[in-house]
């Protein structure tokens, strides 16, 4: 079997370098996955198991050496070779302390040097393959042994028994694969600053607790350290009431807060990775601001909209468009009512939601105020880090404030200003009747009093401009090649002459032989 080698490293043309300079299939490896960054480093890690990592120091999100770190406590018997350009002797030092395999400087890498040292490992970890199936046993004690057999558990990797296939760590831990019924609960840990040494000792006193209550009916379970987190395994189907009393007494124990997701049962031993991530999904709830819960609903978390949410997204985004900015602002908290509603929203849908309307409102900006507002691109990755509705909504509502106000600088006039928003209101509601009354009211405004200004300040009256831009939109839809049938209903006609006429009166002739002369 070939040895799966990874790549990480944050420049391209590095990457691409060690792809192409090494042979690696003549050196009988596999590269089976590459990372820029040391967070999808460890995700990659984690989903691939590779035997050798060609790694660099300094990368975005987490260094390499903390990577090194956490990706031990997956794979201890995995290999490290440090690339950098990094003389420092402290990274030197830290890369002895994690038994890294080599370090090299990328200013004097020798790519024959790197090819024998790659030899050299791949020879190693064979050698020592053979040794553990010659002996039948893992050189690890057993409790190295059977953290390495519930994370493969987890990862999807564990082998399925077969009386032909000799496994160790089958033969060792097979008693847990034998339950009737399973349950994953994902415990993650909030609030202390805690260093990696004493969030390890969290997870020790988790162990414990959990052996402590519930007896031979918890199983096991692996950690995930980055994200301070852990995932357990029962036997059986315990109730939302004893988690909440072991999350007591875990928290009374160390002073610290937790929250618990539990999934559903389940039958089949190989389906925890599922089940873990379905019970993972569950902690999302506390992007709403609900923290430090026990979660035991499947229909915690959705992936569809209410009705409620969607009539708000709507007028939301209508409102943005005309940059009605302090109906935006009372809509923001009306919105973030609706998605604190269960179901909750899977928050990386609420966060397209509100860029959606960033943009929306950034565009509005351009056309109307011409430009006036700067879009604010590093707001966009602010949005995405969000951790609670509440920061995101704080985030959009001080982005309004700031447009609002720098488009109340721009130099037009009132009037010109109103009028512009006013229009802009119009091309997002063609798609039905819109009355001159509606729109005054959108604006709280006199309905003759927007009348005369309508005119005033574009020399045609409103009905005519309304219609004007129906034809403009039917027009750019029959090029596209839509049916007439189709157009009519898009622009809320209710049927296809009452759509000709209203073409026809406007544009002089009927929409079919618009086209014919164009």
């Amino acid at each position: 079997m070939a040895m799966k080698v990874m790549i990480v490293e944050d420049e391209v043309l590095v990457r691409l370098g060690l792809k192409k300079a090494v042979p690696w299939s003549t050196l009988g490896m596999e590269l089976v996955c590459e990372a820029a960054d040391g967070a999808e480093a460890y995700e990659m890690f984690v989903r691939h198991l590779p035997d050798i990592v060609l790694v660099d120091i300094e990368l975005p999100k987490m260094d390499g050496l903390s990577f090194i770190h956490y990706a031990k406590t997956r794979r201890p018997d995995a290999k490290f070779i440090i690339l950098t350009c990094q003389q420092d002797m402290s990274y030197a030092r830290s890369a002895i302390q994690l038994q890294v395999a080599d370090f090299l400087l990328k200013s004097t890498l020798d790519m024959k040097e790197l090819c024998d040292i790659l030899q050299n490992l791949s020879l190693e970890l064979r050698q020592k393959r053979r040794e553990a199936e010659a002996t039948g046993e893992e050189d690890m004690n057993r409790s190295g042994r059977r953290r390495r057999f519930f994370q493969s558990w987890l990862d999807g990797v564990l082998p399925v028994p077969d009386p032909d296939r000799f496994d160790v760590q089958l033969k060792e831990f097979s008693p847990a694969l034998k339950a009737e019924r399973y349950q994953a609960w994902v415990v993650q840990l909030h609030g202390a600053s805690l260093t990696e040494e004493e969030t390890e000792s969290v997870g020790e006193e988790i162990e414990r607790l959990a052996v402590r209550q519930f007896g031979s009916r918890y199983l096991g379970g692996t950690p995930e350290l980055p994200k301070r987190r852990w995932h357990l395994i029962f036997s059986g189907s315990a109730p939302a009431s004893d988690a909440v009393r072991w999350k007591e007494a875990v928290e009374q124990t160390g002073g610290l807060e937790l929250a618990i997701a539990m999934s559903a049962p389940f039958a089949d031993p190989y389906e925890w990775r599922t089940f873990d991530r379905q019970a993972a999904d569950l902690l999302q709830a506390e992007f709403y601001g609900r923290v430090g819960e026990v979660y035991a609903k499947d229909d915690l978390i959705s992936e569809t909209m209410s009705e409620a949410v969607l009539k708000l997204k709507r007028n939301m985004y209508e409102r943005a468009g005309s940059l009605q900015f302090e109906e935006m602002k009372r809509l923001v908290g009306d919105l973030c009512g609706a998605l604190k509603q269960p179901p909750y929203l899977h928050p990386p849908i609420v966060k397209n939601m509100f860029t959606e309307l960033l943009f929306r409102l950034w565009s509005a900006c351009e056309e109307i105020a011409s430009g006036s507002v700067s879009a604010n691109h590093r707001l966009v990755d602010r949005f995405y880090a969000a951790v609670r509705l509440d920061e995101l909504a704080e985030l959009l509502l001080t982005e309004l404030a700031r447009a609002g106000e720098e488009v109340r600088s721009h130099s037009q006039d009132d009037k010109t200003k109103t009028i512009l928003q006013i229009k802009q209101y119009i091309k997002t509601h063609l798609h039905r009747e819109l009355s001159l009354q509606e729109t005054a009211d959108a604006f709280y405004m006199n309905s003759s009093y927007l009348s005369r200004l309508f005119r005033e300040v574009t020399d045609q009256s409103f009905t005519e401009y309304v219609l004007r831009e129906k034809t403009e939109l039917a027009v750019a839809l029959m090029k596209n090649g839509m049916h007439l049938t189709q157009i009519s209903e898009k622009l809320g006609y209710q049927n296809l002459s009452s759509f000709t006429r209203m073409f026809k009166k406007v544009r002089g002739v009927s929409p079919s032989r618009y086209m014919d002369q164009t």
